[in-house]
């Protein structure tokens, strides 16, 4: 067994009546009690402070062990109540007082990166150990480069930036302000397109590059593939789950969640707000309009329109695909009625031929 010298950090504690001033929350209820912590409803402790997004649980609140639980509807309650207008918001709050309090990575570069000659490093950045800046490559204010983090030539960060370890940014890249980058992701890689000339694929060169916007958050062990010619180009605020594929010449738009799994194929357009959901997948060179929602699984095989939601595959529109699955569902019963009518009909053409 390893033996260890650190000791283990001590929980933050803070009043419920002190919680309710942090998260701008109504107190109803005594405010005495100490939390350290948040917790799901039905997992809650007397240290702990629940929540309610789904309003049923409300008819349960009396069961609910937590020192306090945070709604949007006050309610006869035997638990003290932090009543918000916006749960959620109130819960992102809650969250960052009990976050580990982590070292801050320090400003400088560690003395075992390698920033070439011509590469531009911020003084107020970070680089950690065994990074690698090449010629060329831009680091804006206060970014954090973690350990073991590739930056390739030319290839430009803006300001207040996370790229967690290992992350691997190819050549002319450029990623803006305040984006996060989470361990093993890569970003510029050659996009997957091939000619077939003389009896073998050949690899078709990708010139353009990847262009990621303000405040895009990309997950652990995604990849974005650089374009063959202009940008792949990620619109501000997107967020990204792990896992995620975004081939070469994609356009995202802003504010749009992909979820992990995602395939995103070549040339395809995405407009602002559009949620793709786990392992949803995208043929190349289609559109997803504004606010368009693809539901998990979906394979999509066109253009979808503004606002639409569509499940299954190849893709269709939501309702008519639960229509889909209900009528499935009824195929075996609907097969032995079938059986029963055949051998009916067999039965009275028997019975008309013998007459």
């Amino acid at each position: 067994m390893v033996k260890t010298n650190r000791k283990m950090t001590e929980l933050k504690k803070i009043t419920v009546s002190r919680l309710a001033a942090v998260i701008k929350a109504q107190l109803v209820g005594s405010g005495d009690a100490e939390v350290c912590r948040v917790s799901a409803f039905d997992t809650a402790a007397s240290d702990s402070v629940a929540f309610i997004t789904d309003e049923n649980l409300l008819k349960e609140i009396a069961n609910c062990k937590a020192a306090a639980v945070i709604v949007k509807k006050k309610t006869d309650s035997p638990i003290p109540l932090l009543v918000v207008d916006n749960v959620e918001r109130a819960l992102i709050e809650a969250l960052k007082q009990f976050m580990p309090p982590l070292a801050k990575p320090s400003a400088g570069v560690h003395k075992t990166a390698v920033v070439e000659a011509g590469a531009i490093v911020d003084a107020s950045a970070s680089v950690g150990a065994f990074a690698y800046i090449r010629t060329g490559a831009k680091i804006g204010e206060r970014t954090v480069i973690g350990a073991g983090c590739k930056i390739g030539e030319g290839s430009i960060i803006g300001k207040d930036c996370r790229l967690e370890d290992n992350v691997v940014v190819y050549h002319n890249c450029t990623i803006g302000s305040n984006c996060i980058i989470g361990a093993n992701t890569t970003i510029g890689a050659t996009g997957f397109g091939y000619y077939f000339i003389d009896g073998q694929h050949r690899l078709i060169p990708h010139t353009g590059g990847v262009v990621i916007e303000d405040c895009v958050e990309i997950g652990a062990n995604a990849c974005v593939d650089r374009a063959k010619f202009s940008n792949t180009v990620i619109g501000a605020g997107t967020k990204i789950d792990n896992l995620v594929q975004i081939a070469h010449n994609v356009v995202i738009g802003k504010c749009c969640l992909i979820v992990a799994q995602a395939g995103i194929a070549g040339s395809c357009k995405l407009g602002n707000g559009v949620v793709l959901a786990a392992q949803a997948g995208l043929k190349d060179h289609i559109t997803i309009e504004d606010g368009a929602q693809i539901g998990a699984q979906a394979g999509v095989i066109n253009d979808i329109g503004p606002s639409k939601q569509v499940l299954g595959s190849p893709a269709i529109n939501i309702k008519e695909f639960f229509r889909q699955v209900l009528m499935k569902q009824k195929l075996p019963e609907m097969s032995k009625q079938l059986k029963q009518l055949v051998k009916r009909v067999e039965e009275l053409e028997a019975s008309k031929n013998n007459s």
